[in-house]
């Protein structure tokens, strides 16, 4: 008799302990972190990560698991990864981390209703969460560097460099900077403006100063050249 009442309460532990062990398995965490200021990322409310990218722009995605409580093993793997890509592990202290690189090509290029979908995936020994990265992949083109025209000034003569008619044929937002490239150093401001403005030097000389207007993914660049001529009776520009 007794064994027969031990024999039922070992079949009802053992009817329990999964049903107890699964209420309290550790819960897993799953995260994304945008890294690369050139694409445009924006969660959906199914908590999807999209990014709209051109070609020649990189993404960097930091995918990051752990669970409740941190000691808990965690393993995190990605479905599928697109040509050019790479999913590379990285140590941080209590997290499965690792990085999403992506640099798209031509063949990359999407519809606006077909993305490309990696689904990331965190699982320990009593769960799993998954979250996906849709990449909207569009063709990009180079923008366009124009300066003003070379102009010949006055010495001490205040000079303006402008790249007002740049543009960028995709309407991408774009960077500019002016470097000179030859003749004696001056002080240039607004190095990093549509606009960089200096003060002519008080010899006769040449100075070149090289425009280079970036979109992002690619940079195109033009030189303009400023005179500064003795006596010249020359007017501001």
């Amino acid at each position: 008799m007794k064994s027969a009442k031990f024999l039922f309460v070992l079949v009802l532990l053992s009817a329990l302990v999964p049903l107890v062990t699964h209420a309290q398995a550790p819960a897993v965490q799953l995260s994304m972190e945008l890294f690369g200021p050139w694409a445009l990322c924006a969660s959906e409310p199914d908590d999807a990560l999209v990014c709209t990218m051109r070609l020649g722009q990189t993404l960097q995605v930091w995918v990051q698991a752990h669970a409740v409580p941190s000691w808990v093993p965690t393993r995190l793997i990605a479905n599928w990864l697109p040509d050019n890509a790479s999913f590379e592990a990285i140590w941080r202290q209590g997290e499965a981390t690792q990085v999403f690189t992506f640099t798209p090509t031509e063949a990359h290029v999407t519809k606006p209703e077909e993305p490309l979908i990696v689904r990331f995936i965190a699982r320990t020994d009593f769960d799993s969460i998954s979250k996906e990265l849709r990449i909207h992949v569009r063709a990009n083109q180079p923008p366009q560097a124009v300066t003003n025209p070379d102009q010949t000034v006055a010495p001490y003569q205040i000079v303006l460099l402008s790249a007002f008619d740049s543009s960028d044929p995709d309407g991408d937002v774009l960077r500019y900077r002016w470097d000179q490239i030859s003749g004696p150093p001056v002080l240039l401001f607004g190095a990093e403006t549509l606009y960089a403005i200096f003060l002519a030097p008080a010899e006769p000389t040449t100075l070149v100063f090289r425009l280079t207007v970036s979109d992002g993914a690619f940079s195109v660049s033009k030189d303009v050249t400023v005179t500064v001529a003795a006596g010249c009776p020359c007017r501001d520009p």
